[in-house]
């Protein structure tokens, strides 16, 4: 069974709107990608997209475009097509970006594709809440502690813990010897 298969009625309702809210903005397949070349210059229009996971949910998750997966210093790629122009969502090592081919003069086409999946992430809002939840329920929610103040933190507590632990040890076998040998 596919996730699209295992959607509710309200999220096949919220997926019809996302591509709604995409506008003419479409797969692009690998046919036509090979017809019109592997675009690899960074638009500044691809500042504005909203978080990778979000897009990367949006549009494999939730509307099937297809995932052209890793590579080199990238995550994962998803070609899109807009007014017979091929752009690359991907997610690098240097952060989320809209690529085509000639970033100058497909400019105003780039943020339309972003304008676009910034209407259409927020449209899918309810998708995103169902994906979460349906992760809380499964147990498959991991969180990652990188901040070094907060681990610190922890760590201090830990220690402040195991000492007064130890001082409990130690004044209870200390109690129990003065009973038992009638002090």
């Amino acid at each position: 069974m596919s996730a699209k298969d295992a959607l509710t009625p309200d999220i096949v309702t919220v997926r019809r709107k996302a591509f709604e809210a995409l506008g003419t903005i479409k797969p692009a397949s690998e046919s036509r990608l090979a017809e019109y070349g592997h675009p690899t210059q960074r638009t500044m229009a691809g500042r504005d997209l909203p978080a990778y996971y979000l897009v990367y949910f949006l549009l494999v998750e939730l509307l099937d475009f297809e995932n052209l997966g890793r590579f080199e210093k990238v995550a994962w790629c998803i070609p899109v097509e807009l007014q017979e122009h091929v752009f690359l969502i991907e997610h690098r090592k240097m952060g989320l970006g809209v690529f085509a081919s000639d970033a100058s003069s497909h400019e105003n086409l780039a943020r339309e594709v972003v304008e676009g999946i910034n209407r259409a992430t927020k449209v899918a809002q309810p998708f995103f809440d169902w994906k979460a939840a349906q992760a809380v329920a499964q147990s498959k929610v991991n969180v990652l502690n990188r901040s070094r103040l907060l681990f610190e933190r922890f760590e201090y507590l830990s220690r402040t813990y195991r000492a007064r632990a130890q001082d409990n040890l130690a004044h209870n076998r200390w109690s129990s010897q003065k009973t038992y040998n009638g002090m």
